[in-house]
């Protein structure tokens, strides 16, 4: 995007001087706080892909692993990032100077035995599959079409390539019967395939505003007064994939890295049209797991949803980078991710978003209801061509992510004693302050 270029918000990888390291033996070089880290043998991938500690040492070289599968977490105290990373790809982030070691604990995890999926997702009882998810919002819609409707936005790639393949759904809750103009909360969910809880969290979210409305009165203040658009499975296709057990991030463009490869496909999150590959936040190798697709909004799922956005939102931003929102911008849109416990607000490239002090205080209320840290983006890592970077840089809506939960495919005792009652209590929060998202949480407790 010429503009953030033109701003001198290019962030391009810095590159270290390189270290001779033996590829066999992968031994590498330890910063003084993980001296005691045992050598990498190319052995210890043997059994797939591992969770791995890369150590950064300076904060901007963290670019340099932007094509790797970077995982939602950071360690500033000790300086290191997580990411999951086959044998030869270890042996390509050691080549750069970096230091890793595996991260034990988080690989047992990953490596957890998962049946293929059928009707359920077999261990993962508290997960709808996509099917369920449909049929979830479908009855709730019959029950209720006075509150409920179901929208389709487009469609999957499968189903455009006539492979099968999904439509797109939202479902959209608000009493038809009262009058607007109502604030919209518009909440998308589990975008990456392979991150079960988000679109969880979403599903039972809109049950309980629908299920609660005559007795709750949250949910019929929220119903009457609101509108809650949710879209529940933001990847379909690739979540298909993921319920089998495969780590599958993108979606399944068979155009890219093969049509037969695990790697094949887009991520969604670096597909969208504001900013798509300014900041040296994504990849342009099609197999990276962070492939940014070969043009700014080229794949249907991502185009489904910017139309959907555009046509909700009103534009109250105008086009510059330095301009900000009016104060009193309506509506609240968050995308929902796992995993690594944060919060993350506009931009995902360096520099401050013009509402950056109300994006900052919006985030951090909500990080009081779910108890994760919040921060800007970029303090993650840097990304570009991201949905909250698109709904607030192009309409200029308060957008949030929430990264849920500490694993991609979170067990269910976490999930339902931790994950999603935390994340209820923000959504619900987000909801009640959709009208004025950049005012209200700097306000007095409603």
């Amino acid at each position: 995007m010429p503009q953030l270029r033109e701003a001198g918000l290019s962030l391009r990888p810095r590159f270290g001087i390189a270290l001779a390291f033996s590829v066999a033996s992968l031994l590498v070089p330890v910063r003084s706080a993980v001296a005691a880290a045992e050598p990498i043998e190319p052995s210890r991938f043997a059994e797939g892909p591992s969770v791995v500690r890369i150590y950064y040492g300076d904060v901007g070289r963290i670019a340099e692993l932007v094509g790797f599968d970077l995982l939602e977490f950071r360690d500033r105290r000790q300086g290191f990032v997580l990411a999951l990373v086959d044998a030869q790809e270890a042996t390509a982030i050691v080549a750069r100077g970096f230091a890793i070691e595996i991260d034990e604990a988080r690989t047992a995890e990953l490596r957890l035995p998962r049946p293929p999926a059928s009707a359920a997702i077999p261990g993962f009882a508290c997960y709808r599959t996509v099917e369920e998810t449909y049929a979830t919002a479908q009855a709730l819609v019959v029950d209720r079409p006075d509150l409920a409707s179901w929208i389709d936005i487009g469609d999957t790639w499968e189903k455009t390539a006539g492979i099968g393949g999904y439509d797109l759904g939202i479902l959209k809750l608000t009493n038809s019967a009262s009058s607007g103009p109502k604030p919209k909360l518009i909440v998308s969910s589990s975008i990456h395939a392979r991150e079960y809880a988000p679109a969880e969290i979403s599903t039972r979210f809109g049950e309980f505003l629908v299920k609660n409305y005559d007795s709750d009165p949250d949910a019929r203040w929220i119903l009457d007064h609101h509108e809650v658009h949710l879209l529940l499975q933001g990847n379909p296709d690739g979540r298909k994939q993921a319920e089998t057990g495969l780590s599958w991030r993108k979606n399944t463009n068979r155009g890219y890295c093969g049509a037969t490869s695990v790697n094949r496909g887009a991520d969604l999150n670096r597909n969208f049209s504001f900013g798509w590959g300014c900041c040296g936040g994504s990849s342009g190798s099609a197999c990276s797991l962070t492939f940014r697709g070969p043009a700014a909004g080229s794949e249907p799922e991502t185009q489904a949803l910017q139309t959907y956005l555009r046509s909700e939102f009103p534009d109250q931003r105008d086009a510059p980078l330095t301009s900000p929102a009016p104060a009193d911008a309506t509506g609240l849109y968050i995308d929902t991710h796992s995993s690594g416990e944060l919060v993350l607000w506009p931009w995902g490239f360096p520099g401050t978003a013009p509402n950056g002090s109300a994006l900052r205080t919006l985030g951090r209320k909500l990080a009081y209801f779910n108890g994760h840290e919040p921060q800007q983006a970029v303090e993650l890592y840097p990304t570009d061509g991201t949905t909250i970077d698109f709904v607030y840089g192009e309409l200029g809506v308060a957008s949030i992510v929430f990264e849920v939960g500490t694993a991609f495919f979170q067990n269910c005792s976490t999930f339902e004693s931790t994950v999603y009652p935390e994340n209820f209590d923000a959504l619900l929060f987000a909801a009640k302050i959709a009208r004025t998202p950049y005012l209200t949480p700097a306000g007095p407790e409603m």
